[in-house]
């Protein structure tokens, strides 16, 4: 996808924004062309109104962080800049642009900090280094604690401005793990740039398959802490908890429709598995697929058409799609191994899955009609399993397993740039990322 700084920019000047849209010059970073071309930016100094001064020293680490992530910048180093930023430049002080030209920087970002009370002031502007024009600026208050979320705002502005496409910094990746010497597992929750990890339960038991509402509020998650397999909704802000699925023997949940309305998920009783879907709210019980064998793993398409799910009808678990309420399914796995846990693409083009592939698991991706598969992460080493898609497409983060260690990792859809996550938890897996927000 590619679009020019004005489209992209103009659009998105809303209530917070400080300045009207200038006439901006065609600029634009390809995210889908292969060794596209990356954007040269310098991250200055952020300069120090008044409060404290260590405020400030944070947000340029936090920010060139962020943007050295999406592998769509070039970072000019801190030692190259030639110019201080001082609050004057945010008060009618231009910046020396031939300056920042000279070092290689088409854009470069500026901010001011200061302290009032208890409560940050933060003016971030990013500028087109090459014309000498704002792009985009913003204003931003907030808690010191708040900080790192208020640079996860402002980096996906700037990614904005470029490419069209909102960012995921800020968003939040689910998964299990264990804890200490407990033989269960629980739930935790980690930033996608690997900060602020927490743990979401502390029960002692298994709590496993974590799935996101599509507003980001809830979890849907397995737990055996009463003995039985209930399927719970806990509010990720408040810990607020409240049963969905009880009926039935194991169970696990796969998703939510598209509007939130409808949990899927995988039910087996006396040694049959189907497919339900169950109302949030009232509920309402609906068998979505059933077979003679193990249908599990249910995954809804981001319209909430179609669902992709595994069953054994053919010997091994596969993958197929279903369109709800439309008699016959598809296969889109293929090989003779087997294929497990399905994830959409957020643009309905691609499903990954965990395959067997030369006697280790793999993760590949498909159309949903089954053609252009792909394999995108493997390992030598170890094993790779349980994919979970970016809300922006552009990335996954999956398991990596090998002779009893396990991390998650994060890598491009197209394979080309990978990252570890989390390590050092025992027997870290079943990753989930949040919604964009």
């Amino acid at each position: 996808m590619k679009r020019s700084i004005g489209a992209a920019a103009g659009a998105f000047l809303l209530a917070l924004s400080l300045f009207p849209s200038p006439a901006f010059p065609i600029l634009y970073i390809d995210i889908n062309a292969p060794g596209g071309k990356r954007m040269p930016i310098a991250v200055a100094d952020v300069a120090v109104g008044p409060g404290d001064p260590s405020l400030s020293r944070g947000i340029p680490t936090i920010l060139s962080d962020d943007l050295a992530l999406t592998d769509l910048f070039d970072l000019v180093p801190p030692t190259a800049h030639m110019e201080t930023v001082t609050a004057a430049h945010f008060s009618g002080k231009p910046l020396s642009f031939p300056g920042w030209k000279m070092i290689g920087a088409e854009a470069v970002v500026i901010g001011n900090v200061s302290a009032r009370g208890d409560l940050l002031a933060i003016e971030m502007r990013l500028y087109d280094a090459t014309q000498g024009t704002l792009l985009v600026g913003k204003r931003y208050t907030g808690t010191p604690t708040q900080l790192r979320s208020i640079v996860h705002r402002f980096a996906n502005e700037i990614v904005y401005t470029f490419t069209g496409v909102r960012g995921v910094f800020g968003t939040e990746i689910a998964f299990t793990a264990r804890s200490g010497k407990s033989k269960g597992k629980e739930l935790y929750i980690v930033g996608m740039d690997g900060q602020d990890l927490r743990k979401v339960t502390d029960n002692r038991s298994f709590n496993l398959f974590p799935r996101w509402s599509p507003d980001g509020q809830w979890l849907a998650y397995t737990s055996y802490r009463t003995g039985t397999p209930i399927v719970y909704l806990r509010n990720v802000s408040t810990g607020a908890e409240k049963e969905v699925v009880r009926f039935g023997g194991s169970k696990a949940p796969g998703g939510f429709s598209p509007d939130g309305v409808w949990l899927y998920a995988g039910v087996s009783e006396a040694g049959d598995s189907d497919i339900y879907r169950v109302r949030v709210v009232g509920g309402a019980v609906e068998k979505v697929v059933e077979g003679w064998g193990l249908e599990v793993s249910p995954s809804p398409s981001p319209d909430g058409r179609r669902i992709a799910f595994v069953s054994d009808r053919g010997g091994s678990p596969q993958v197929y799609v279903k369109t709800i309420g439309v008699a016959g399914e598809t296969r889109i796995s293929n090989g003779t191994g087997y294929a497990t846990s399905p994830s959409w693409s957020p643009a309905g083009d691609r499903i990954a899955y965990t395959a067997r592939s030369g006697g280790r698991f793999v993760v590949a991706t498909v159309a949903p009609d089954g053609s252009d598969t792909r394999e995108v992460a493997s390992a030598t080493d170890g094993e790779c399993e349980d994919p979970s898609f970016s809300p922006d497409g552009r990335s996954l983060v999956y398991t990596y397993r090998k002779r009893g260690y396990s991390a998650l990792r994060i890598i491009s859809s197209d394979g080309r740039r990978q990252r570890t996550l989390v390590s050092g938890l025992g027997d870290a897996g079943s990753p989930a990322w949040s919604p964009g927000r």
